[in-house]
Order: C-alpha cells, then structure tokens, then sequence
C-alpha cells in the first residue's frame, strides 16, 4: 500500500492475472458509489443490470462528470458477490452470481480503461439470518425496506476469535476473485446500545472494571458529546472505548495479515461516521500509517438547527486534527441521499460546503454516495429522478466536466 496518489502495481503472487492498465498519480480522488448488493429496486438497479447495459451507464455518466474513481458496495447488508463461504449469501437475480463474478471483473477492466480506479466497499458486521450462526450474534437488523432480503441480517460478535478469521477468508476471496480493486473501504457499523452492554459485562467482569454504572468519561470526549448534542452514553466511555480499540484494532489487523498475505498494494481505508464514537478510537489505531482514514455524513438526514451546525464544525475540525497527525483523509458525502421532506437548497449547500471544504484542506478523496442516474443509480428512497438529476449537474460542475459535455452530450 502507498500512502496518497494513487494505487501503485501490486505483486502477482497469489494473485489472479487482470490488472489494471494504468497507475493514477498524485491529485484527489473525486468518486461515485453503487450497489453490486442486491437491494431493492428503488434504491438501486445497478446490481442486476447485464454488462453491457452497465458498462453503458458509466460510460454516459463519465462522457458528463470528469470523475476518477467508482466504489461499489460488493458486501453490505446483503452479499453482492458470488461466493464460496458458506456464511455468505448468493442471491440468484444478482449479476455477479449469475456470471461467476465475471460481471464484476468485466466493470473493473472497463473502468481502468477509462481512467477510473476501482473500490470495494465491505460491511463486515452484518450478515444473512440463515447462513450466519446465533451464537456468532450479538443483534439482530430488519433491513428488508432497503436490502433484497425478506429476513433480518445478523449482526456479528466482533469479539469472537472466529470474527477475524472470517475477515480474512473475505478480504481473500474478494482479492482473488477481483485482483483489479484498487481500494479496500471497510465498515463495521451496527453496534448498537442493548448489545454493547451486554459485551462490555463480560469484559468488566473478567478484567475487575467497574460495572457500565461507574464508568469514567475522559473530558475532551465529554466536550465532544456536549457540542454535538449528545449524551455520553457507554459508548463513549473510557472503559467501552478500551475495550473497542482491543478488538476492532484485531479486526484491522486480520484485513492487514490477509492483504499481507496476498501481496496487495493498493489503498485500505475504513469507513466510520464523522462525529461518531469511532472517531475517537479508528484513528489511533489503524494497523498501517498508510491507511486511509473514511469519515462519512449525510447532512441531509439532519434538521437545520444549531446542533447540525456544531456537528459539522466538530467534523471538519476532526478532519483537520487527523490531516496535521499526517494520516490520509478521504470523506464520503452525499449525492443521492435523502429523508422525505429534504429541502433540496439545504442539500446542494452542505454538499458544496463540504466538497469545498475538502479541496481547501487537501484530502485524499471526496466519495460521493450515491450514483446520479435516474432509475438504475443508487439513490434513497425519497430521491426523485429530478433530484438525481439535480445531483448531477451539480458534480458535473464540483467534479468538473466530462469530454462529452463539450460535443453537447451532457445531460
């Protein structure tokens, strides 16, 4: 892995023989992401759609917006690849099962072609009720308003020896079955509140800490909390954030050993909420200096109020502490996102404050979740096409034009 630029040629042992045709340097990483998860069809389309027709969606988005990178979630609450492991899903409508993850193999050439790297996004905490064990689970998620699933996804005890084992298995089989990914995003949301309890007791108990009643709260997490109008929960704890840096720093260690292992050199990231307790904890403890750091935010998902306006200068202030440390900083922000009754003037204002606010600070990247195009893009469920389109006009002009803007192509 490198630190900055671009991914640079990775070594082949191990290793299938695709590899991307070009070696991006140095400039910002300016993206779009979509789904190869199946997901429900008004949220994206994109994972089922033929090569051709996909291939064709990216080639007019990228004729309109000069972007230089597409991230696809291949794992998210549903599994978008066609796999081996037996705690994975195949879901049969979805292009990469259909074709043996030749589909995907086919987009990433395509994209290298273009100019364009390619990202994994991977959600390694939840998992399909029927494949994933009980005494694995730590929670359970109804997902089925966004996913293509009609049951609840697992969540995953992390603390569990067998947690990282079966990272690494899917660290390999995503990097041998698509050695043409240039970026790794990893995220491991969905702790929530019951459950986290229940872990730390256990972990209190062996270790002689004090019960969740008599935790310690350090100051500048306090201060944290009290600016973004929070209450410092357990999550927030000395004793809890402890406890959270010892097993998620083994979880980034195990997606190290298996990258290690398989002689990957392109960039790993990991994914985490701007604000959010993991901002106090990811940042201290990636495996590498040469990871990248992913906040995220959609702003639009939050009222106008005082409160949104702390939370975001906590964010950029956060952004601008890890950038002095040195660390590499990538920030995922809104495209298609939205709630019903979004105001789409709000939306454009925070997407442009915080897409300028990243070129002035000199980030890595800027990942713009969502894909601007109407009816197969992934969007939210109270985006209209016109909001889709409204998004894209507005990258096209962040992002810059594509060549086929100036031939009257742009949409």
């Amino acid at each position: 892995m490198k630190n900055g630029g671009g991914p640079r040629r990775r070594r082949q042992a191990g290793m299938g023989a695709e590899r991307r045709p070009f070696e991006r340097t140095g400039g910002m990483l300016k993206g779009f992401m979509d789904h190869w998860v199946p997901t429900r069809d008004n949220i994206s389309g994109f994972w089922k759609l033929d090569f051709e027709a996909a291939a064709k969606t990216i080639d007019e988005l990228k004729r309109d917006i000069d972007f230089n990178n597409f991230t696809f979630y291949t794992k998210w609450y549903t599994n978008g690849i066609r796999s081996e492991l037996p705690y994975l899903c195949n879901h049969p409508e979805a292009s990469n099962v259909k074709t043996n993850n030749e589909w995907g193999r086919r987009i990433v050439s395509h994209l290298h072609e273009k100019n364009v790297s390619v990202g994994a996004m991977i959600q390694f905490l939840t998992y399909d009720r029927q494949v994933w064990e009980r005494e694995l689970t730590i929670d359970e998620w109804d997902v089925g308003e966004f996913a293509e699933t009609d049951f609840p996804v697992r969540i995953a005890d992390f603390t569990n020896p067998l947690f990282q084992i079966r990272i690494k298995e899917i660290i390999k089989e995503h990097l041998t079955q698509f050695p043409g990914i240039d970026y790794l995003f990893l995220e491991f949301e969905g702790v929530k509140s019951a459950a986290l309890q229940a872990i730390y007791e256990k972990w209190a108990q062996d270790k002689g800490l004090p019960g969740p009643e008599n935790v310690h709260y350090d100051p500048e997490r306090a201060a944290h909390c009290e600016r973004i109008g929070q209450q410092p929960e357990l999550i927030w704890s000395d004793e809890v954030h402890a406890m959270m840096r010892h097993y998620y720093g083994l979880n980034l260690r195990a997606v190290q050993e298996a990258a290690d292992e398989l002689g990957y050199e392109g960039i790993v990231g990991v994914v985490y909420h701007a604000y959010g307790y993991e901002a106090f904890i990811y940042p201290d403890i990636v495996p590498d200096a040469r990871w990248w750091l992913v906040p995220w935010n959609y702003w639009v998902f939050e009222d106008e109020s005082e409160r949104t306006e702390r939370r975001k200068q906590a964010s950029k202030e956060l952004m601008e502490k890890w950038k002095r440390d040195g660390h590499s900083v990538c920030y995922i922000g809104d495209v298609t996102m939205g709630r019903n009754g979004f105001d789409p003037a709000v939306k454009t204002k925070d997407i442009r404050d915080f897409y300028d606010f990243s070129v002035r600070l000199g980030l890595d990247g800027y990942l713009g979740m969502g894909n601007p195009v109407p009816e197969v893009g992934l969007k939210w469920q109270a985006v209209t096409d016109e909001h889709v389109l409204e998004a894209r006009k507005l990258y096209r002009e962040l992002y810059g034009e594509g060549e086929g803007v100036g031939a009257g192509e742009g949409v």
